[in-house]
């Protein structure tokens, strides 16, 4: 039985009013993430009636067609946002994780506790970081975050649950393993009604299995082949990176959200599904052959290289995370009453505002120098010439300001025909290798922020077969 929950939305509403007012006022530049790149092409072509992609700059040949490894449905949301501004697709992860500060408020209030403890939702500094992106990863964490409560609840509702991790599954297949743990490990739990709420559960997901299973015939060939399968990423998760990600993930968990370790102890969580998707989701994270922020660039101080580190390494995390946030306000709730105090209350929500401001001001920097290289790319190049890019400058071609169909990627280390272009990003003063150079006019564009320092260099064609070489001294933001 739950009781009536504490006043807590005054502090509650305060942080969601404060989250948009900064989004707004920091709407995202532009995406930086490869993934970004991947997804709006993805999304570009669902607009256009179709799945498969027109380059393969972002995805993968299988016979005559190029496939996106990346969620079509996840794609196919975003879709009516790109349709009217390929930048209103960022609304969507902002619009997710609102979605899941209400999940958590209703979670907090069917156990009595009071709403301000979303103060541990709103400091989950990864989830902050990836709403402002086209990423899949906001979204498909609250459709999971969303099926567990609809099980822990005093009258669970497996059916929809099952819905929900369904489709958590489709928007990103990562969230897949909590889902399937979740959902046996609660099922267990159930006494008498056990075999009822698996099978209802699994009706739930129903719909999404078979979706993915059509979809995956439409592209692979194969209803139980997908393009993660074919790319053999699967083979990567060895015991490689156990030694360095494992910590990472393991006190992330206690930060992200603070006391998070509390999902591990089933008197706090309520249930043993908590503690097992939790140890899964870090499990397979820390087994995973990559993750988010290891290379900090040339950001010009530690704050940022420290942001560019931790906070994007979250990814992962984030449908653990978000569903820690219950055992952590049970167990922080029952230590103190800080934020049913008035100057609890302000402090918290001051802490909240400085943290998001300082990492919005942040990445925004990041975007904007992003920003400058893709407006760049489209003032000089021809949209319909050949243009090799190879590294980061592949990612930059996104079609979003300009659709370049004739980018392609080449290694640096392969022979650049004279009569086409070339784009590439290298640390400042770094040089294109030599016969990139060659017959070609190099244009040096400097790309400086306190966060990201680059310098784009786009070779023209030359005619006369000399080389040349100009900067564009232009700062970055």
């Amino acid at each position: 039985m739950t009781r009536s929950a504490p006043d807590g939305d005054g502090l509650f509403f305060g942080m969601v009013a404060a989250y948009c007012v900064i989004y707004i006022a920091f709407y995202p530049a532009s995406y930086s993430i490869s993934d970004e790149s991947c997804i709006i092409a993805l999304a570009r072509a669902i607009s256009h009636g179709t799945v498969f992609l027109d380059s393969p700059l972002w995805g993968l040949t299988i016979g005559d067609r190029i496939i996106s490894k990346y969620s079509a449905f996840h794609a196919a949301m975003l879709t009516p946002l790109m349709l009217v501004s390929w930048r209103a697709m960022f609304l969507l992860g902002a619009a997710a994780f609102l979605a899941g500060a209400f999940i958590i408020r209703a979670m907090l209030r069917r156990v009595g506790i009071a709403s301000g403890w979303c103060f541990l939702y709103f400091m989950l500094a990864g989830a902050l970081f990836y709403s402002q992106t086209v990423l899949a990863a906001v979204p498909a964490a609250v459709a999971g975050l969303f099926g567990a409560s609809l099980c822990l609840r005093d009258e669970p509702r497996p059916f929809a649950a099952g819905l929900a991790l369904g489709a958590a599954t489709l928007i990103h297949p990562w969230t897949g393993p909590f889902a399937v743990v979740f959902t046996f490990v609660w099922s267990a739990e159930q006494g008498a009604r056990r075999v009822s709420s698996f099978l209802s559960m699994l009706s739930g997901a129903l719909p999404a299995l078979i979706a993915l299973m059509a979809y995956n015939h439409a592209t692979t060939g194969s209803a139980f082949r997908d393009a993660y399968t074919i790319l053999g990423h699967q083979y990567s998760f060895g015991g490689d990176h156990l030694a360095g990600f494992l910590p990472f993930y393991f006190f992330s968990l206690a930060i992200f959200p603070i006391a998070g370790w509390a999902a591990f102890s089933r008197r706090w969580s309520g249930t043993w599904a908590i503690p097992a998707v939790c140890a899964v989701t870090i499990a397979m994270a820390s087994l995973y052959y990559y993750r988010d922020g290891l290379n900090v660039g040339s950001a010009r101080n530690t704050f940022a290289a420290l942001l560019a580190g931790f906070i994007p390494g979250q990814r992962f995390l984030l449908p653990a995370s978000m569903l820690a946030c219950l055992p952590a306000a049970r167990l922080l709730n029952s230590r103190t009453d800080l934020l049913s105090r008035g100057a609890g209350k302000i402090a918290a929500f001051a802490v909240f505002v400085v943290s998001f401001l300082l990492l919005t001001i942040a990445h925004q920097s990041y975007l904007d120098a992003h920003a400058k290289v893709q407006r760049t790319l489209a003032d000089k190049l021809p949209a319909d010439a050949k243009v090799a890019s190879s590294g980061d400058a592949t990612k930059e071609f996104a079609p979003t300001r300009s659709v370049f169909t004739g980018a392609y990627e080449l290694e640096t280390s392969d022979a650049l025909p004279g009569d086409q272009y070339f784009a590439l990003l290298e640390t400042p003063g770094g040089d294109p290798p030599p016969d990139w150079a060659a017959n070609h006019t190099v244009s040096r564009i400097p790309i400086r922020s306190w966060a990201w320092n680059r310098d784009l260099l786009i070779g023209a064609p030359t005619s006369g077969g000399k080389q040349q070489q100009r900067s564009d001294n232009h700062q970055g933001h």
